[in-house]
C-alpha cells in the first residue's frame, strides 16, 4: 500500500506447521502459559527431551558477535570505485545510510546528513519481515502449533467472528480477505490510538484466499497473536529471542496502548538492521546456535500463495512471477527484480527502505532514508513530486537503482 503511513488460491507450498526446532521454554513464561491452560496446545511439554544440539549450527568466525569486521572490497570480489557508483546513487535519492557485506564483511559503507553508524533508522514496512521472523520464533519454541492454525484459535476476541477461522499462513501470506481501504490502512491506523483494536475490528470482504492485497490491518493482527500466544508483549519476545542473541540494539515503534506496530518501523542502525538480514542469508545460523530455524527461513522466503508469487510470508521474493505492486495491486512486467539472483529475498518499506538478501553471493545491502512525506525536498517542490512518489512506492524504484549499481561492482 502507500505503505504504513500515507503507508484463490494458495500456493501448493509444505507448510511449516511443526517445530522441527523446539527449545525449552524459559520458566517464568513457561509458568505463565501453562497456569491459564494445562492442556494449551501452545506449551510444548515435550521440550526437554529433545536434544540441545538440535539447535547447534557450524560456528563462523565472520559472524558479527560484537562489531562488523569491516575490509576492502578487493578482497571479497568487489570493485570500490563501482561500488561508489553505488554510494553516491543513494546519497543523491536522499538516502541516510547504505551498508553493503559481502562474505561476512562490510565491504562499504556509507552515511548522510546527521546520520551516523549508531544512530537508530526508522524501517518503515521493513517491520513486516521483522514481524514474520518473530511469528517463526513462537512457532520454533511451541507457543504456536504452526501456519495451518487459526488465529482465532490463539486471539479470545475473534472467537465467533469472521476473522475466527483465517490460518495463520493466510496471515502471513497477504491473503486474509480482511478489507482493505487505502485511507483506512494508511492514515487512520497509523495515526490510531489502538492499532491491535482497528485491527480486530476491521471486517473480512472476501474469502480468504481470494485476493492478494497489501494490509497493514492484517500485518497488526499479529501483535495480538503474539501476545496471547506467548504471554509477552511482541517486541519484548523479539528482544529475547531476536535480538539480544544477535546483540542488536532495536525497539518497535508503539501506539498509545502500547502495542507493538506490527506493519511498520522496527528502528536499529543500519548495522544491526544489517545482522537481522545476515541470520537470514545464514539461514538462521549465528555463532554456532540456531537461533531462527532453517526450515522457516526457507519457508518465509518462497512464494506463499499463486496470487502473488513474488510474496513470501512478509518477505518479498525473486525469481517467479507474476508480481503484484504493494499499492496498485497490478502486476509488474516479470519479476520483482530481473537484475538479481532468483534466490534473492528482502525486506522492503515505504521510501524505498531496503535490507537485502542475496545467499549465492553472500550479500547483504541495507539502505535507508527519509519517506516520501519526510522528505523536506517535496514539500518545497510542491509539485505533485510527493504524491508521484507515494504513488510509485510499490515499484521500488531506489530500491532497483541501489541493488543493480552493487550487484555490478561484484567482479569475481
Amino acid at each position: 500500500m502507500i505503505l504504513s503511513i500515507l503507508w484463490s488460491c494458495t500456493s501448493p507450498v509444505s507448510h511449516y506447521n511443526v517445530r522441527e526446532l523446539p527449545k525449552n521454554i524459559p520458566s517464568d513464561i513457561s509458568e505463565n502459559t501453562q497456569d491459564e491452560d494445562e492442556s494449551d496446545s501452545n506449551t510444548n511439554d515435550n521440550t526437554a527431551d529433545l536434544p540441545e544440539d538440535e539447535w547447534s549450527c557450524e560456528s563462523d568466525p565472520l559472524i558479527p558477535t560484537i562489531n562488523w569486521t569491516v575490509d576492502q572490497p578487493e578482497n571479497h570480489g568487489m570493485d570500490s570505485d563501482k561500488l561508489q557508483l553505488a554510494a553516491e546513487y543513494a546519497e543523491e535519492n536522499d538516502s541516510d545510510c547504505l551498508v553493503v557485506v559481502r562474505d561476512g564483511a562490510i565491504v562499504g559503507e556509507w552515511y548522510w546528513g546527521n546520520h551516523e553508524p549508531f544512530d537508530k533508522a526508522k524501517s518503515w514496512s521493513v517491520a513486516k519481515s521483522y514481524a514474520s521472523t518473530v511469528v517463526g520464533l513462537a512457532i520454533d519454541h511451541g507457543f504456536i502449533e504452526g501456519v495451518d492454525e487459526s488465529i482465532g484459535k490463539y486471539i479470545p476476541e475473534l472467537i465467533g467472528t469472521e476473522k475466527e477461522f483465517i490460518s495463520i499462513h493466510e496471515l502471513l501470506s497477504m491473503i486474509s480477505g480482511v478489507r482493505l481501504n487505502l485511507i483506512e490502512d494508511n492514515l487512520l491506523m497509523a495515526f490510531s490510538n489502538d492499532m491491535t483494536k482497528r485491527a480486530l475490528e476491521n471486517p473480512v470482504e472476501n474469502y480468504p484466499g481470494a485476493r492478494w492485497e497489501y494490509n497493514n490491518h492484517t500485518v497488526q493482527l499479529s501483535e495480538p497473536l503474539i501476545r496471547y500466544a506467548t504471554g509477552m508483549p511482541a517486541d519484548e519476545f523479539a528482544d529475547l529471542y531476536l535480538w539480544k542473541p544477535l546483540g542488536i540494539d532495536a525497539n518497535w515503534e508503539r501506539d498509545r496502548q502500547d502495542h507493538a506496530a506490527m506493519y511498520m518501523n522496527v528502528k536499529a542502525s543500519c548495522r544491526d538492521h544489517a545482522k537481522f538480514a545476515y541470520l537470514m542469508l545464514k539461514e538462521g545460523c549465528w555463532d554456532g546456535e540456531q537461533i531462527l530455524s532453517r526450515e522457516w527461513v526457507s519457508q518465509s522466503t518462497q512464494p506463499s500463495s499463486q496470487l502473488n508469487r513474488g510474496y513470501g510470508y512478509w518477505w518479498w521474493v525473486n525469481g517467479e512471477g507474476p508480481v503484484l505492486d504493494s499499492v496498485d495491486l497490478l502486476p509488474h512486467e516479470g519479476i520483482l527484480h530481473p537484475q538479481a539472483p532468483s534466490d534473492a529475498f528482502c525486506g522492503a518499506g515505504f521510501g524505498s527502505q531496503m535490507l537485502e538478501v542475496i545467499p549465492s553471493e553472500d550479500m547483504v545491502i541495507v539502505r535507508f532514508g527519509p519517506a516520501p512525506h519526510e522528505n523536506i525536498n517535496y514539500w518545497i517542490e510542491q509539485n505533485g513530486v510527493l504524491m508521484e512518489a507515494m504513488e510509485n512506492d510499490g515499484k521500488q524504484i531506489v530500491h532497483n537503482g541501489v541493488l543493480s549499481l552493487v550487484l555490478d561492482a561484484i567482479v569475481d
